[in-house]
């Protein structure tokens, strides 16, 4: 075997190889069109092995109709994944118009060494113990040419038109993937003009095929480990257990450890321990294979206690799942219904109370849930609750001292309330982003400003089942508006002026000022005066300046809790 021989070999191993890892990885959380595509590289590299090793004219030119059968189809199966990754859907015959003209192109290759139409003339020879064809190109190999533009056109406008839109995509991955398709066609241009002894193509393949590796590798889910937080709910009454979509462990609280000792023993981000006798184990089995959440409530069994599992399913933007066990000690509920018959009226009454008192702290667990952000964001400790008493302080003195009509006790109490929550989109942020040592480059600030409309998306679906329809909508404007500005040069939407609701205008306030009065890693902090000079400064641009105002009225609380920190 020549070393030529062995090169192309080694190429269609790794080409085989990489398939291999595709379908055992990510066959159940891509598009088939990724599928297709390795697919076609594997035959193209195979195409090329044969055909070194080939002997004569007919083996090779058999050799390179495989070779043909990858590259005829792999670049349209790599705009459709373009596509699908800008989520953007290509209508039926649109499909149908470039596999047929793909069809169409591999069959004049077939029929190469029977007619002129694709090659004038094709010889074989042997050089350096390795089979080579000696091609002449007839007219219609044009029609492969203008495939490939068409294709690359194609992406691009896709590309381009997501970026204008601000479509939620990753701009990133997008335009990596078209440049992988563009770096694979400008190889096959370069290696038809000048007419290299030795193929290019494989090569340019095997890194494309490694690259779009690379941009499937699953996101980590943000670590749920140190969720406990001084806003957990104290009561030993409630607790939850967390996994991911694979069923791997991401935390459990004090209570749900104390019931389920076996939790005790289980790895974070590790699959959970093989206990069929567990009940707790084949219920978490059973929810976590569920594509729906459907919220049906069960009773397990342990010891002397009767517990209460909900199951709950969070998503966030990049399709992430975590899955959430939600109990609650019904033992004593549980023991009241055996004498339903006897207490009927009276019990009617405890579940009733019991209800309002679970709806309460069911509620209180989800706010809670606000610290994965800080447990994940290494640059902002305390962030979320130093703005929450911000908010708290400002929106006493807005309803006590300014006695805004507009403002009811409810209203400021549910403000309050979801100011936690003003950053849960930064679960949607990868690591290597949120938790950077320095300032964010230009690419990866965008990157981060996507949290403020992944927030509004988790936060909708965590209170979903909320009764309490104004307390949600105000949490899902905090989320999603807090960082716009009164000018209109804010994000996510851009909207200005009273189109921002009072909400996220207050939050905006307390959002910048703990920025500007806390150490991060790209600054140190800045003095309480110097802080009040940029948000008077801002009054009319950045924040509502009415509401600037009366915050700025307000210097001496702040100043005393943020002194109050440092005791």
């Amino acid at each position: 075997m020549s070393i030529i021989q062995l090169a192309y070999t080694v190429l269609f191993a790794l080409s085989f190889l990489f398939f291999v890892v595709l379908l055992m990885s990510y066959r159940k959380r891509v598009s088939v069109w990724y599928i297709l595509m390795f697919g076609c590289g594997l035959f193209m590299n195979y195409g090329y092995m044969q055909l070194v090793s080939s002997t004569n004219l007919m083996s090779a030119l058999f050799a390179n109709q495989t070779v043909y059968l990858g590259s005829c189809f792999s670049p349209f199966f790599l705009m459709m994944s373009i596509y699908d990754l800008c989520k953007t859907e290509v209508r039926r015959r649109y499909q149908i118009f470039f596999l047929g003209y793909a069809i169409f192109i591999f069959s004049l290759i077939s029929l190469s060494g029977y007619n002129d139409w694709y090659y004038r003339s094709v010889d074989f020879v042997i050089e350096d113990g390795a089979g080579r064809l000696v091609k002449d190109y007839a007219p219609l190999h044009t029609l492969y040419p203008l495939y490939l533009i068409l294709v690359i056109s194609l992406s691009m406008a896709v590309v381009i038109k997501s970026f204008k839109r601000k479509a939620d995509v990753s701009y990133k991955n997008s335009i990596m993937l078209l440049a992988v398709l563009i770096i694979v066609i400008a190889v096959y241009c370069v290696e038809t003009i000048f007419k290299f002894e030795v193929e290019l193509m494989p090569g340019a393949y095997i890194l494309a095929q490694l690259t779009v590796l690379i941009l499937l590798r699953r996101i980590s889910l943000f670590d749920v480990t140190a969720i406990s937080t001084d806003s957990m709910v104290k009561s030993t009454d409630y607790g939850f257990i967390m996994f991911d979509e694979k069923g791997r462990y991401l935390g459990a609280d004090i209570a749900a450890k104390t019931w389920f000792p076996e939790t005790k023993l289980w790895q974070i981000d590790k699959p959970i321990i093989n206990n069929q006798d567990s009940m707790i184990m084949q219920r978490i089995k059973a929810w976590i294979g569920e594509e729906e959440c459907h919220h049906e409530k069960e009773y397990i069994q342990c010891g002397d206690r009767v517990i209460e599992a909900t199951h709950d399913m969070l998503r966030d933007g990049e399709k992430n799942q975590v899955n959430m066990i939600l109990l609650r000690d019904q033992t004593k509920e549980y023991e009241y219904t055996k004498l339903v018959e006897k207490f009927n009226e009276q019990l009617e009454k405890d579940v009733e109370e019991k209800t309002e008192k679970l709806k309460k702290v069911q509620n209180d667990i989800i706010i809670s849930m606000a610290s994965i952000v800080e447990n994940r964001d290494n640059n902002t400790g305390g962030h979320i609750a130093r703005t929450s008493d911000v908010v708290r302080i400002f929106m006493e003195y807005l309803r006590n001292e300014c006695k805004h009509s507009n403002i009811t006790d409810r209203m400021a109490e549910n403000i309050i309330k979801a100011a936690p929550l003003h950053d849960f989109g930064k679960t949607g942020i990868p690591d290597r982003i949120l938790n950077k040592p320095g300032k964010f480059e230009p690419e990866e600030y965008e990157i981060m400003k996507e949290h403020a409309a992944k927030g509004a998306v988790i936060v909708e679906k965590i209170l979903r089942n909320s009764e309490d329809e104004e307390f949600k909508q105000i949490a899902i404007n905090i989320a999603h508006y807090h960082h716009e500005k009164w000018d209109g040069n804010g994000y996510p939407t851009g909207i200005k002026g009273e189109e921002i609701p009072f909400e996220a205008r207050v939050m905006a306030l307390a959002d910048v000022f703990d920025a500007l009065v806390s150490k991060r890693v790209y600054k140190d902090s800045f003095s309480y005066d110097k802080a009040f000079s940029i948000i008077e400064e801002s009054c009319g641009s950045h924040f509502d300046p009415e509401l600037c105002k009366d915050f700025l009225k307000c210097r001496k609380q702040f100043e005393a809790l943020y002194d109050s920190y440092t005791d």
